[in-house]
């Protein structure tokens, strides 16, 4: 009899390159974030880090790489309302002394 591979079956490969790729990310992120360059520059480039890496790993160990697009888009919608949620309410607390923001 023939052997059966399951086509979503991950092999070490896959884990170390995932490995790899995250520790780049998170290498990547610390240089970014030691760099003397204008925050709001500073502040989107770590959450687009950090949002490539929680892509990684939702493809690599919810096995959403695997999934329809349906499934990827319904575990998508929390973030997406986030988002819509944060924009409803950051106006609010601008000009107010109590909520500034500052990075340094």
């Amino acid at each position: 009899m023939a052997e059966h591979h399951d086509q979503h079956s991950i092999h070490y490969k896959t884990y170390l390159m995932t490995w790899f790729w995250l520790l780049v990310l998170t290498a990547l992120a610390l240089g970014v974030g030691y760099t003397h360059i204008n925050a709001t520059l500073k502040a989107l480039l770590l959450v687009c880090t950090t949002l490539f890496k929680i892509l990684v790993i939702a493809a690599f160990f919810m096995h959403l790489r695997y999934e329809r697009l349906n499934l990827i888009l319904i575990t998508l919608t929390p973030l997406i309302l986030a988002v819509i949620l944060f924009s409803f309410t950051f106006p609010e607390t601008l000009g107010n002394a109590t909520h500034l923001i500052r990075v340094r």
